[in-house]
This record gives C-alpha cells, sequence and structure tokens, in this order.
C-alpha cells in the first residue's frame, strides 16, 4: 500500500475518534433516557457538546477535500514524497486540531487548522496538470 492510501487510512480511523469525542460529549451532556429515546426534544447543546459536534463538522469538511485529493494523487500515479508529506502533515495536523477544539483552546486551534490545509495544498500542487510530477 502507498504511503498516501496508508495515511488516507489512519485519517478515516482519526476520523472514527472525532464522533467517539461527540458520543463521550453527549453522554457527559445527556442522560441515557434522554439519549434511548428519539432525541425530538432535547436541550440545546452545551459548550462541550457544541465543540464536539463543530469540529466533527469541519472534519467532514476537511475529508471531503483529502479523500478525493489523495485518490486523484493514488490513481494518477502522481504520488511523491510531497504528496506523502502532504498527506502526513495533514494528518498529525487533524490529530492535534480535535482536542484543541474540544477543550476550546483558540490559537493553537486555528494554527492547527491551516497546517491541514497547507498539507492539503501540498497533495493539491503534486496533480495539478503543470506541476511537472
Amino acid at each position: 500500500m502507498s504511503p498516501e492510501l496508508s495515511w488516507l487510512s489512519a485519517t478515516a480511523i482519526l476520523f472514527f475518534v472525532y464522533i467517539l469525542g461527540e458520543v463521550v460529549a453527549g453522554n457527559r451532556q445527556y442522560s441515557p433516557k434522554e439519549l434511548l429515546g428519539p432525541r425530538d426534544n432535547l436541550p440545546a447543546y452545551g459548550p462541550a457538546m457544541g465543540r464536539a459536534k463543530r469540529a466533527t463538522a469541519n472534519m467532514v469538511e476537511a475529508m471531503c477535500m483529502f479523500v478525493p485529493l489523495v485518490l486523484v494523487a493514488v490513481i494518477s500515479e502522481r504520488t511523491n514524497q510531497w504528496t506523502a508529506l502532504g498527506c502526513a502533515v495533514f494528518f498529525f495536523a487533524r490529530l492535534a486540531f480535535a482536542p484543541l477544539y474540544w477543550f476550546g483552546v483558540p490559537v493553537l486551534r486555528t494554527l492547527t487548522f491551516f497546517a491541514g490545509v497547507a498539507g492539503l495544498i501540498m497533495i493539491f500542487l503534486q496533480i495539478l496538470p503543470f506541476s511537472g510530477v
């Protein structure tokens, strides 16, 4: 398996961790009775649950860019050290992003977000038709 696909697999597992973060926050905020019901009239999210939901939504958006970029790079055989590095940068940025978001750390969270974007750009630049790969 290529390094890019390995990073993609690891990021899929990380995405599951984001969802588990929501589960933990939800179980801390709501009673089992509320969670086992239809959830039609749940109280508004508290800060922790809101942050967990927003972090997961952000990961969904990031994955919508990361997955196709990796697959295009692999399928088009345009992988190289830069695509592998871009995948690693994206993964570790997203790994740091989740707890920073969950615990409400403002500046570092934003910096890790942009580090993840930098990883995406590294991959994108290698699959452009004029990239010279």
